[in-house]
């Protein structure tokens, strides 16, 4: 499998699953709690709840991603910036999703900045990273997604999640099926061969976050 992607497959995979997530976000203001709460939740690893709801889907896996308001559990000496194995296509629930997608680059070149990479064979072993090179990378794109709206990232593109501790972001996504055998990590800092087990989030974490999803949910159903 190649660390690349046809572009008409990712359009395609966004068309279906965008179709599949409005669906599927009908009713949540009502049935958050009692649909997620059976549903294990663990927290990746820069920091918000992962909950995985259904790999029936032909085209993909449905997830819903929430960055609760206040402490959140990450990855200590985490890399911000990350590809992925999968397209992603999510519809914003609750909040302001902000991200900003970067491209490789040169020394020189306006806003780049060298990173320590670190690859996860993702097929292979999800949470374990090896040490790679240094790579300039430079802001591409920065986008802002509010309720209501979609967000699309093609696989193996740099980015990072914006998302401030005060705020409180649901997204409800699909994912496609693999389309790169390796996910990595870009950061500031040095990045060691490492391995790392995802913490599973805590019950009364989970249930105080569904509850918070509900009302803001309702909210916007109400206003």
């Amino acid at each position: 499998m190649e660390n690349s992607f046809d572009s008409r497959e990712f359009s395609s995979f966004c068309q279906l699953a965008s179709v599949a997530l409005e669906h599927e976000a009908r009713n949540l203001a009502s049935t958050a709690i009692e649909r997620f709460s059976p549903i294990e939740a663990r927290w990746h690893p820069t920091g918000f709840a992962v909950f995985h709801i259904a790999n029936n889907y032909d085209f993909g896996d449905l997830r819903l991603h929430i960055w609760p308001e206040g402490e959140r559990v990450v990855r200590p000496f985490g890399a911000p910036i990350h590809t992925h194995a999968w397209h992603l296509c999510s519809r914003i629930l609750v909040g302001t999703y902000s991200e900003t997608l970067y491209e490789k680059s040169v020394p020189g070149k306006t806003e780049a900045k060298c990173y320590q990479s670190g690859d996860i064979r993702y097929l292979v072993d999800k949470d374990s990273i090896v040490s790679g090179d240094s790579v300039f990378l430079r802001p591409k794109t920065m986008t802002r997604s509010v309720s209501g709206e979609f967000h699309m990232v093609p696989a193996a593109v740099p980015h990072e999640t914006l998302i401030e501790d005060k705020s409180f972001v649901a997204t409800l996504l699909m994912t496609s099926r693999p389309v790169s055998e390796t996910v990595t990590m870009y950061s500031p800092e040095a990045i060691l061969d490492s391995s790392y087990t995802r913490p599973q989030v805590a019950t009364n974490k989970k249930i105080e976050i569904l509850e918070r999803l509900e009302f803001e949910l309702s909210s916007l159903v109400t206003s």
